[in-house]
């Protein structure tokens, strides 16, 4: 069935816009090509470059660039956790829409898992598997912004990119070798004498061939569908912006080549990577101009552009410095995993498309 939207410069009938156009774009189109949609192709490449230039390194030097790279990703992710504090906290609108959320939470959150090594060992291992949901929302969250630029509904389609966007990311998670660095943290359930769930990973392990077989005829099933719903909503007159495909593509390409066929150290790295750059982008477009106003006015009115933007930086890498070097310290992981917690949980508020809050 024939798109209603003519063709486009590329001469396909089916995608809305041009990725040079700007008026599709979230930040610009060379924002957009290296730290949005761009960014899980970038960050793969970036990591395959280093772990190239380490096999050129004197042997005794190799699992060490190796290892850097692994810490390095490690503590921007941690640091990307903090980020969300502008957007919850220095941004009345939203603070105000959800004053009881963001203060009341927190403090019950981290007294709970401070006094409960129980409690502690159950938010650890579900933030492990919170990440997962959270990292494929993430892109989810883009793709409908983009659907927002090109005048889509704030719902249409809804349902579909959701599905998409699961099985884009958990979908080669299933598949490949990371599955089972996944399944590892229920083994953190014999500290408190769950056999039977740590009994899940070696189960899982020994009918890996069947879960992979499973997860891609799944991942196959829920992409023909997302295509066919595609092509029927464009036939309504849906516009399917070039800038989402781009995303969309990028994002199943990378999560492919890395949880499905990467090691899990590579694997993590790349994804971790591209998530936290683009989280940074979208936190910095969004809420750079208050942090800008904010630093302007400790530097008495001068220029504070660039400043504000190292200070962000500074402050959460800082933090994620203490994560990664802190967080085995009893008194310190209750905080740090509340903190994980809490940054998936504000952003399935703070951020909505359906209530213009991007």
């Amino acid at each position: 069935m024939a798109s209603t939207f003519p063709a486009q410069a590329g001469g396909t009938r089916w995608l809305h816009g041009s990725l040079a156009d700007p008026r599709g774009a979230i930040g610009g189109a060379r924002f957009d090509a290296l730290l949005l949609w761009g960014c899980p192709l970038a960050s793969m490449l970036a990591v395959w470059l280093w772990i190239g230039g380490a096999a050129l390194l004197p042997t005794h030097l190799q699992a060490s660039a190796i290892a850097a790279i692994a810490v390095g990703v490690s503590i921007l992710t941690f640091a990307h956790l903090i980020a969300v504090v502008p957007r919850a906290y220095l941004n009345r609108e939203v603070f105000d829409s959800n004053r009881r959320r963001l203060t009341i939470v927190p403090v019950l959150l981290i007294a709970a898992l401070l006094v409960s090594p129980a409690l502690l060992v159950c938010a650890g291992v579900l933030a492990v598997f919170w990440d997962v949901h959270h990292s494929a929302m993430q892109t989810f969250g883009l793709a409908r912004i983009y659907d927002m630029k090109a005048g889509n509904g704030a719902l249409e389609l809804r349902r579909t990119d959701l599905r998409l966007n699961w099985a884009l990311y958990v979908g080669p998670i299933a598949a490949g070798a990371s599955l089972a660095a996944h399944l590892a943290s229920l083994n953190d359930f014999g500290s408190l004498g769950w056999s039977a769930i740590t009994a899940l990973p070696s189960l899982a392990q020994s009918h890996v061939a069947g879960i992979a077989e499973a997860a891609i005829a799944a991942w196959l099933a829920i992409v023909g569908w997302a295509a066919f719903d595609y092509r029927a909503a464009i036939a309504r007159g849906y516009r399917f912006p070039v800038h989402k495909a781009a995303l969309l593509g990028a994002t199943a390409t990378v999560s492919i080549a890395a949880w499905g066929l990467a090691t899990p150290v590579v694997a993590f790295a790349i994804i971790n990577l591209f998530h936290a750059v683009q989280y940074f982008a979208l936190v910095w477009l969004k809420e750079g101009g208050r942090m800008r106003a904010g630093t302007a006015k400790l530097a008495a009115g001068r220029g504070a552009g660039w400043p504000a933007l190292a200070l962000f930086l500074t402050l959460c890498l800082g933090f994620g410095f203490a994560y990664q070097y802190g967080k085995d310290l009893r008194w310190l992981a209750g905080p740090f995993v509340a903190c994980s917690l809490l940054h998936f949980w504000f952003d399935s508020f703070v951020w909505s498309v359906r209530r213009n809050q991007v």
